[in-house]
């Protein structure tokens, strides 16, 4: 199928001679492409070499656009859940950066897929270790970034490296990012997304890690590092609180899920949602009484009520145990 470009080309070539509203919608229709590409680039550079342009300032002109507009690499992107094909498309970000003023456990911002798990854990080493997430991604500068992750490599042996290179393009609507999928809170921060998508792309795509998973997978694919669980039903609760207090004292990710919806645990008006991974963000003591602090991936819809629905919160200690089955702890 011919480019925008392509076609633009050939229009102007119809009469053998390119005036300059021609060299000048080709460079507008060049700045507007969703990807200034190698490929792209290839198309003018040959329009360049013929002797078709009815000005050498025109040429020159045109010229100095392809000099001084860099190109990215356009790569596969992993496939988007079954229920989204159709109505998605990858495109790239328009503007942004990989970070903006550092990693924050606030800059993760779940989509609507079934992915709290994972995009829990990304706000819990943000929270517990910057430096993780900073090391794990690579900008390469061409529009393509290196995500590097750990995978077991053997009993006994060292973790695998395993290096997943994508670009930049999110999926969007309309040309609009749209909330399936995970993005940053400040939407020119592109470090969440490109995270989700590489991860996506190392499983197989979204299908394979939209529908559930486990908090402890991404703890170790991200730090290299072990993780441990604990269920809260069987572990007493000062104990439990204790293991909270001591892991993000010590600056590891901590995550808890809650129960299904056919256990029994009633969730009205808790401001909780069965089947849903929250980050942990510490564990304090307060007038003798002992609370979970707790974040949202969401990053809003939390319980209680401190007037600001930016996910983050503060639940009893006896609350804690009942509405959550289960709490991770990396390494």
């Amino acid at each position: 199928m011919p480019t925008k470009i392509g076609e633009r080309i050939a229009s102007a070539l119809l009469d053998r001679r390119i005036e300059t509203p021609e060299v000048d919608a080709l460079i507008e229709t060049a700045k507007a492409e969703k990807k200034w590409t190698a490929e792209l680039k290839a198309e003018v550079v040959a329009l360049l070499q013929t002797d078709t342009f009815a000005s050498p300032a025109d040429k020159a002109k045109l010229a100095a656009f392809v000099d001084t507009t860099p190109t990215v690499k356009d790569l596969a992107d992993p496939t988007i859940l079954t229920k989204h094909a159709g109505t998605l498309e990858w495109n790239p970000v328009a503007s942004g950066k990989l970070f903006v003023d550092g990693v924050s456990n606030d800059d993760v911002i779940q989509g609507s897929i079934a992915n709290c798990y994972m995009v829990a854990a990304f706000s819990s080493i943000a929270q517990a270790d910057p430096k993780a997430i900073e090391n794990a991604i690579k900008d390469n500068g061409d529009g393509t970034y290196d995500v590097r992750f750990f995978e077991s490599n053997g009993y006994g042996r060292p973790m695998k490296e395993v290096k997943v290179t994508v670009d930049g393009d999110m999926p969007m609507l309309a040309g609009a990012s749209v909330g399936k999928y995970a993005k940053g809170r400040d939407k020119s921060e592109l470090w969440v997304g490109v995270l989700e998508k590489a991860y996506a792309q190392w499983k197989g795509g979204y299908e394979a890690v939209g529908n559930g998973g486990r908090s402890t997978e991404v703890f170790t694919a991200i730090t290299g590092k072990s993780t441990s669980q604990s269920m809260t039903s069987y572990t007493p609760a000062d104990q439990l609180f204790t293991s909270i207090q001591t892991a993000t004292a010590a600056h590891k990710p901590v995550t808890a899920g809650t129960h299904g919806k056919d256990s029994g645990v009633d969730y009205n008006g808790t401001g909780v949602y069965a089947w849903h991974a929250y980050s942990v963000m510490g564990a304090v003591e307060e007038g003798g009484q002992k609370y979970v602090q707790l974040r949202n991936p969401w990053g809003s819809s939390e319980h209680g009520s401190d007037g600001k629905d930016d996910g983050m919160f503060k639940m009893k200690l006896e609350d804690f145990t009942k509405l959550y089955s289960n709490v991770s702890i990396g390494q």
